[in-house]
This record gives structure tokens, sequence and C-alpha cells, in this order.
């Protein structure tokens, strides 16, 4: 009798110290794969938005160049300086994203080929300043065949490094995904001799089967969240992170199967002087105007136009395909009385007035989205150059 009580307690022994092990390994697997998810997502998610910031400021680099080869800005001084604080923010980013972690070497050698494109962009437009004077009629020409082709390649490796980054995201998610198989086999074995353990100490099978069938809920729900985590990357790269909407990106995905096929009507709008509201109040005042005119335009015309946030203050609307030109135009003139409107920021009445472009769109106009945007900003320039707040109708080809 001794004997069995001793096997007894021998066996619920064994069975405790076996459901300790169980709970300490499952506890740590999902401690481990919940860190390092958040580790890849919060690594990622910097990436992406210190890419995304380069990429907006090569673009107001670009603008600002256009402006000032095309006689369209009469304080050089002004835009030399606004070149430099763009490259500086550029250079803060730069080293903020290789501070990051969790970089694959084929990114970091895609991201090592965009700083160089960037650099020799850089070096282009000192080139390009310092021959300033000798422009004559064809200075624009002269920047396109010359600048314009180094800015678009820096564009394509920083693209391409973020989807290296997005890449990388799932490479390792994956991995976590088999870390997570593996626990979940030694976790199985462990079970099996859990219930042998069990077994020999009869009535506790059932309460020990509910723990562990607790456990693996719990494996299935990091699972799902891992899942979820890996789908909030994929939209962080085609989002813009401040207003919500759809990025560049997005808008190049969207468009570019269209652009042989298809006929839509476009428009693109930006805001008039802005750079002066992040003068005088701040960008966190400035973000915050953007934040309301977006959820406005939102809530407007979402429902007759997929709308993009293309860079900072610059908005784009491909109407639905059912929208006439007449009711584009009209739609039109009401976006531009939403972005001209007065805001509320941090209960300061805040209202700038804002300049378009309206373009219907046949097949084959355009090779591609960045000619597209070129033809509309372009437009758009030239309604800031005689004052704003207007809509200038692009004609087609």
């Amino acid at each position: 009798m001794a004997k069995s009580k001793n096997k007894n307690v021998s066996v619920y022994k064994f069975t405790a110290v076996m459901l300790a092990v169980v709970c300490l390994f499952n506890t740590g697997v999902l401690s481990i794969i919940y860190t390092r998810a958040r580790e890849i997502n919060k690594s990622t998610t910097n990436s992406v938005k210190y890419m995304s910031i380069i990429s907006d400021k090569l673009s107001e680099v670009n603008e600002n160049v256009l402006f000032l080869i095309s006689d369209m800005k009469d304080d050089d001084s002004n835009v030399l300086q606004n070149e430099k604080k763009a490259f500086e923010e550029i250079e803060k980013n730069m080293k903020l994203y290789e501070a990051e972690k969790r970089h694959s070497e084929k990114e970091l050698e895609q991201y090592a080929k965009a700083k160089e494109a960037i650099e020799r962009y850089k070096n282009k437009l000192q080139e390009l300043f310092n021959s300033m004077s000798n422009f004559g009629t064809d200075n624009v020409s002269l920047y396109l065949d010359n600048v314009y082709i180094i800015e678009a390649d820096v564009k394509t490796k920083i693209t391409s490094t973020v989807e290296l980054s997005i890449e990388n995201a799932e490479t390792l998610n994956k991995r976590n995904s088999v870390v997570h198989g593996i626990a979940q086999l030694i976790l199985i074995i462990f079970l099996v001799v859990g219930e042998i353990a069990i077994y020999f100490a009869i009535r506790r099978a059932k309460r020990n089967e509910e723990e562990l069938e607790e456990r693996s809920n719990a494996l299935d729900a990091a699972g799902k969240r891992l899942k979820m985590s890996q789908q909030k990357m994929e939209d962080i790269a085609l989002t813009n992170i401040l207003t919500g909407m759809k990025n560049r990106y997005a808008l190049e995905n969207d468009i570019l199967p269209r652009l042989e096929t298809d006929q839509f009507n476009i428009a693109v709008f930006d805001l008039d002087r802005f750079r002066q509201i992040n003068d005088t109040f701040g960008y966190d005042f400035g973000d915050e105007y953007l934040a309301s005119i977006a959820e406005q335009l939102k809530a407007n015309f979402s429902d007759v136009a997929e709308i993009y946030n293309i860079t900072g203050n610059e908005f784009c609307f491909i109407f639905n395909s059912n929208v006439s030109d007449s009711q584009a135009q009209r739609t039109a003139e009401g976006i531009l009385a939403v972005m001209s409107s007065q805001y509320e920021v941090n209960r300061i009445m805040t209202q700038l007035t804002a300049s378009g472009s309206i373009y219907h769109y046949l097949p084959n106009d355009c090779l591609n989205l960045d000619s597209l945007l070129i033809k509309m900003d372009t437009a758009v320039r030239q309604v800031k150059a005689n004052g704003g707040n207007s809509i200038y109708k692009v004609n087609s080809l």
C-alpha cells in the first residue's frame, strides 16, 4: 500500500512538473513570438516612414528646382535655402533609417544604391545652380534631360528599398511562424508525455486537457495576430500615415494598368502658400491642418472619386467611371471650395486657397504615372503663377 501511495505521489509530482514545464515553455514561446513580431513591425513601419519622408522631400526639391529654372519664383536665395533644408531633412531620415535594425543584406545593398543616387542628384543640382546664370530658353529641357532622370532613378531605388523592407519583414515573420510550428511540435511531445503521466494519475486527465487546450488557443491567437501585423505592414506601405489616405505608391499601383486602355477624369489640387503655415505655426500645426482638410475631402467626395494624398499638401482625385465630364468639373469646384474653407486648428482659424488642374484622360495619353503627374503639376504651377485659387483644365493629346 505504501508503495502504491509513493508511486501515486511520484506520478502526481511528475504530472505537476510536466504541467509546469509546458506552461513555462508555452509562455516563453508566446513572449518570444510576440516580441519578435512587435520589433519587426516597428522596424518596418519606421523604415517605410523614413523612406516616405525622403521621397516626399525629394519631390519638394524637384518642385522647387522646376520653379527656379522656369523663372516662376523670384527669390532664388530663398529657393536655395529651402533646398538646403530639404536635404538636411533627407540626411536626418537616412541616419534614422540606418539606425534601425533587422535590415536584410539585399535591403541594405539597395539602400546603399539609393543613398549613392541621392548624392549624385544633390551634386547634379549643385552643378545646375552654379550654371544657372548661363541658362537660356532651353533651361527646362536641360533640367529634364540631366537632373530629372537622376531624380526618377532615386525614386525607383527608394521604392525598391521599401519593397525589400516589407519583403524582409515577411521573411522574418515566416521564420517566426516556423519557430511557432516547431514550438507547437515540441509542445505536442510534451502533451503526449503529460497525457501518459495524467493517465497514471487517472482523474486529473480532464483538467490537464482543458488547460492545454487553452494554451493551444493562445498560440492560435498569436498566429492570427502575426497575420494581422503582416497585413498592417502592407497597408502602411500604401497609406499616407498622417491623413490615412492612399499614397503615391498606391496611386501608381491603381492607375498604371489603366493608362493604355481606360479613359477617366483626374484632378490634382495643391494648397497655395502652405509653407507659410509651417513657418508660422510649426509642422505639428500644419499636420493638423492637413488632417482636417483630408477628413472633409473623404467625407464629401469619397463616393464619387478615389482620393490619394500623393505628397504633403497635394491631393489627387480619380473620378468614378460613371461621373461625366461636367459632373467632374462641378465636383472639382466643390473640392476647391472645401480646401479653401476655414479650419480651426488649436483654436486658431486658418484659411488658405488652393490651385488645381483637371484632365479627361484618354488611352495612351501618357506612358507612365510620372508623365501624367508632370502634366497635371505643370498646370497647377501655372495656376499658382497666376494667383492661385482656381482650376486649370488640361487638354488631351
